[in-house]
């Protein structure tokens, strides 16, 4: 790993794992769509996430030009 950068472990959040029915549908949705759309869906999650104190209030909300 290159020095100087800092690696962030998530922190687990109980209840927060969607039922199998809910990934299901995720992942359907998450199949159907481009990468520009993933892109997008992306966006939209970290920024929900983001105002519900999920993450950190300066988590940086960027589209980034890969999804892998």
């Amino acid at each position: 790993m290159a020095a100087g950068i800092i690696v962030v472990e998530p922190e687990r959040i109980p209840r927060r794992t969607p039922a199998p029915a809910q990934r299901d549908e995720l992942l359907r949705i998450w199949n159907l769509v481009d990468d520009d759309s993933r892109k997008l869906l992306l966006f939209f999650a970290l920024l929900l996430a983001r105002e519900q104190g999920l993450v950190p209030p300066n988590t940086p909300l960027m589209i980034t030009d890969r999804v892998l």
